[in-house]
């Protein structure tokens, strides 16, 4: 998906996101800022299609740490990933639930398998 298009996508679905080009002259890259501790650096190719993106958060909010506060901060964040997977994949919501799901970070696995490989290397 193009860069311009994937930026659209966000702001159609009510996620704010900011552009940061950081491109020099071996790579076409830079990072999206969707919200404070929550940003995605990206690559494109010579089409503007971004050929790959990681996001990056914090899990605990920096703003305050309320457990509202927390929660707020959670759902933003799972947000950005629902949507990240929904728009690149094109793929509709459920299936990327159900890809979320297996991932672990429901039920709490997704930080035991973290903590699986950081004892295997």
């Amino acid at each position: 998906m193009k860069l311009e298009h994937l930026i659209q996508a966000y702001k159609a679905n009510n996620i704010e996101a900011e552009l940061k080009d950081m491109s020099n002259e071996n790579e076409r890259a830079g990072v999206i800022t969707f919200a404070t501790g929550i940003s995605a650096a990206y690559l494109l190719d010579n089409e503007d299609i971004a050929i790959a993106i990681k996001i990056f958060f914090n899990c605990l909010t920096t703003d305050n740490l309320k457990i509202q506060n927390q929660i707020s901060h959670t759902i933003r964040m799972l947000n950005v990933i629902q949507n990240t997977i929904t728009l690149l994949c094109n793929i509709p919501q459920k299936e990327c639930n159900m890809i979320l799901d297996k991932l672990g970070l429901f039920d709490n696995t997704f930080q035991k398998r973290k903590e699986n490989k950081t004892l295997r290397t």
